[in-house]
């Protein structure tokens, strides 16, 4: 299956691996092939993430690869990563809200 990468998703790989080269050339190299492996395993249908329902309505799957999580969708045809966000930063899904009694 081909891989695509949304812009939003690519930018936000590009940006940590740039900001953690400077700190740890070797980190970065291991974060990215950490990344690329996972998003080829997801293409592959090894796993699949659970479904989740993002602030903007839309439904994805994701998959942890700590301290980030990669968002996609399946299309008939490819895998669209729709981005590669850092568990520190605000949550991209809806929680879900509970009436408390």
């Amino acid at each position: 299956m081909k891989v695509v990468f949304a812009p939003e998703a690519e930018a936000d790989l590009l940006a940590a691996l740039a900001f953690l080269a400077k700190r740890n050339p070797v980190a970065a190299a291991r974060l990215a092939a950490r990344v690329l492996t996972t998003v080829g395993r997801l293409a592959d249908g090894e796993f699949d993430g659970p479904e989740q329902l993002l602030a903007s309505g839309e439904r994805v799957r994701s998959w942890p690869v700590p301290p980030w999580r990669i968002y996609y969708q399946r299309q008939a045809d490819a895998l669209l990563v729709l981005r590669v966000y850092h568990h520190a930063r605000r949550p991209m899904v809806r929680r879900s809200r509970r009436r408390r009694r």
